[in-house]
């Protein structure tokens, strides 16, 4: 049921945008931290016994609760008001021929719409209950939230969700690069970035763990940023590492401990994705770096 509902209000969503500042992907917000998403002009806090992740490859902002199964998405729109959110959440409409979704009981006050989301249909797990909030700004940009928790936990979750909406604020968006101040060190320390090739004998990859003590380690099984040059940029490497650039633009270099000649790579960020020269990486947490 969870993620039927979600689609309710997904579409048509837009990424809260990242930056030293803004919201970024996959790092997590602690009890109390802010989150800032300037193309809609909406500022936030993470609600006490919560934590909030922006999933990578995601539109939606996700928030957990510690003591329990439930979650509170964040969806945001840069147009619309809330009446017109209200009429499409009554009319609802059809997943599949076998599952329908709406709106039960909408109402707005004082500017802001709320409702309890009923998914209708086979295989719904009826366990579950869904409450949305919305609330416009004067210049355009909605935001909603959509939380999904146990229905013995309604009331409990309900407050969570009207508290969240009610304490956050909208200001004028800004149209400025999400990336102005992309801080590439801040964002890579400590970070695991991989990058993959799918050939016809299966998949192979190339990893990097970038340390907070400059140090990194390394696997390279395909041509990458460390084996495209030479043969001995493979197997298993160590060394050192550093990062320039803030924007949306940066550069690492990555100095080997074998005496191999160092690498420099320019480093993109575009549509929430992270660039190597011209290679896709993923970048998450790395789990080897102490």
């Amino acid at each position: 049921m969870m993620r039927v509902l979600l689609i309710l209000l997904l579409l048509p969503a837009l990424v809260l945008a990242q930056s030293s500042r803004r919201i970024q992907p996959g790092k997590v917000y602690e009890p109390g931290e802010s989150l800032y998403a300037p193309r809609l002009g909406f500022r936030a806090s993470v609600p006490q016994g919560w934590t909030g992740v922006l999933p990578r490859e995601s539109e939606v902002f996700l928030l957990s609760s510690f003591t329990s199964p439930a979650e509170i998405f964040v969806l945001g729109r840069e147009t619309g008001t809330v009446e017109q959110l209200k009429t499409s959440w009554e009319q609802g409409f059809d997943i599949d021929e076998n599952i329908r979704i709406k709106a039960k009981g909408a109402s707005i006050v004082n500017g802001t719409l709320t409702a309890e989301v009923v998914a209708t249909g086979d295989f719904i797990n009826k366990s579950m209950r869904g409450y949305a909030v919305a609330r416009c700004s004067a210049q355009g940009p909605c935001v909603t939230t959509l939380a999904v928790m146990p229905a013995n936990l309604f009331d409990e979750i309900k407050k969570v969700s009207d508290g969240f909406m009610a304490a956050a604020s909208f200001e004028a968006p800004s149209s400025a690069s999400p990336y102005a101040d992309f801080n590439w060190k801040e964002f890579l320390t400590g970070k695991m970035v991989t990058t993959y090739a799918y050939l016809e004998q299966g998949s192979k990859e190339t990893t990097i763990h970038l340390c907070a003590d400059g140090r990194f380690t390394a696997k390279a099984t395909k041509k990458g940023i460390l084996s495209r040059q030479r043969p001995e940029y493979k197997g298993r490497l160590s060394g050192t590492w550093t990062v320039e650039g803030i924007g949306e633009r940066g550069q690492i270099t990555l100095n080997f401990d074998k005496g191999l000649p160092p690498i420099k790579a320019e480093l993109t960020i575009r549509d929430e994705k992270i660039f190597a020269d011209t290679e896709r990486y993923f970048v998450g947490a790395s789990d080897q770096c102490k």
